[in-house]
């Protein structure tokens, strides 16, 4: 069993992709909190609640295609 490193390689950048997006998520949406209360802006909320479900999305497909790569599912 050997492992497909294109594969690899790609389920990595995933991973790569998804992580200043799960460290950008929770500070944005802690802004957002913070600027509703004094604003009542929501703009900065719902782009932090876009960019928390992009990261996980990101981060499952690339887990999913590492795991594929090292098991060579073929």
């Amino acid at each position: 069993m050997e492992t497909d490193r294109k594969e690899l390689i790609r389920g990595l950048k995933y991973e790569l992709g998804a992580f200043p997006l799960l460290i950008a998520a929770p500070i944005l949406i802690t802004i957002g909190f913070k600027a509703i209360k004094q604003q009542n802006n929501y703009i900065w909320l719902v782009v932090g609640i876009i960019l928390g479900i992009t990261a996980i999305i990101l981060g499952f497909l690339g887990i999913k295609i590492i795991l594929n790569a090292l098991f060579n599912t073929k």
